[in-house]
């Protein structure tokens, strides 16, 4: 079986390598050893093998972004779990940092797989690594083998109970079938609705992209729009603007829709540390002005506080059914009624419920 897989892989490695060489660095390129297609050839399963050096650490943290992204192990040795823990004292231990890990030599060499599937009109790849202490290239790849007596290769390994293929409500769902009871209601996570109907892996793939660009985005909002506002507030109404604070630990929250042509900022503003006012300030970013939201005032909530007043004073105009939208950075607010007519509704050319305010934006 094993001969098999490595002849499957060797296979169709010239496709492989037209597919990955623009995503990957070219030092990982290098290394990749094969992979195959299955018979749709819009799904695939690649590997590629690094043997470790003790010094390359910041280079494989940089290429693999080990600090951020995790990785798997497999140890041949007995003796090497032990050799990854640090004794603090005859009964207390803490496992060393992977930056130890390679350094000492524990680590010996790097099995990475890429697993992708074609959708949304570009591959969608998902990148594990396995570090182990072998530096044997075939005893790692033998083990995604183990195991298997007989069938076809290509149909075990892009099988649909195969969790990256099964489509992403479906594995949901029956990994939630596990955690909760037969009377509890599965509901589908926030960060997962755009991706029903396509498989696990691209909606993986997908939500952590979108995470990185919406942190990315409100990262620089905050910079350039959200702190000078705040000052300009602190500064002209000091009074009002005592204290000022977001939801879930955050300074300030967001309601972004996928596009980023414009952002609602939302946080609390605490009034001589008696009463929590409910703030929306609108920046849009093709016009590069900031703009008081003022729906609110105009039609005002009657509401208790809480942390789900965002949610029940948002419902009788949205699709805002869950806090996740502003606060989890996988999640963007691509509700076209809202935006259009509670946010951006003109009439006679000027603006419903927005109001310009002049705060300095920071701009380079």
């Amino acid at each position: 079986m094993f001969e098999e897989f490595l002849l499957l892989l060797e296979s169709e490695k010239g496709k492989i390598e037209t597919v990955l060489k623009p995503h990957l660095d070219e030092k990982i390129f290098k290394q990749l050893v094969g992979g195959f297609f299955d018979e749709t050839q819009k799904r695939f399963i690649a590997f590629a093998f690094m043997p470790i050096k003790r010094s390359m650490f910041y280079e494989y943290d940089y290429l693999f972004e080990l600090s951020t992204s995790g990785h798997s192990a497999i140890y041949f040795s007995a003796e090497i779990p032990d050799k990854t823990k640090k004794y603090l004292d005859q009964n207390t231990f803490q496992y060393k940092s992977i930056q130890e890990l390679i350094e000492e030599g524990l680590y010996q060499g790097l099995l990475i797989t890429y697993t992708g599937e074609f959708d949304f009109d570009e591959w969608n790849i998902l990148r594990d690594c396995c570090f182990s202490d072998s530096g044997d290239k075939n005893k790692l790849l033998k083990g995604k083998v183990d195991g298997i007596k007989e069938g076809g290769l290509k149909e075990i390994f892009f099988n649909r109970t195969n969790s990256v293929f099964q489509e992403a409500l479906e594995h949901h769902t029956k990994l939630m079938s596990y955690v909760q009871t037969k009377n509890e209601a599965i509901t589908i996570p926030s960060e997962l609705k755009p991706f029903v109907g396509h498989s696990n892996l691209v909606a993986l793939v997908r939500a952590e992209k979108k995470q990185k660009l919406n942190l990315a985005f409100q990262d620089y909002i905050k910079k350039a729009v959200y702190h000078p506002l705040i000052i300009s507030l602190k500064t002209n109404y000091p009074d009002i603007y005592e204290t000022v604070w977001g939801f879930y630990g955050n300074d300030c929250n967001f309601l972004t829709p996928s596009h980023r042509q414009f952002c609602l900022m939302l946080f609390m503003a605490t009034y001589k540390r008696k009463k929590s006012l409910l703030q929306f300030y609108f920046y849009h970013l093709q016009e590069n002005k900031l703009y008081k939201w003022i729906y609110f005032e105009l039609h005002p909530y009657k509401e208790k506080f809480d942390y789900d007043l965002i949610q029940r004073v948002f419902s009788p105009i949205s699709k805002l059914d869950n806090m996740d939208y502003i606060h989890d950075p996988r999640c963007n607010f691509d509700d076209d009624d809202f935006w259009n007519n509670f946010v951006l509704k003109k009439n006679n050319g000027e603006y419903q419920y927005l109001i310009e305010y002049k705060a300095t934006i920071s701009t380079p």
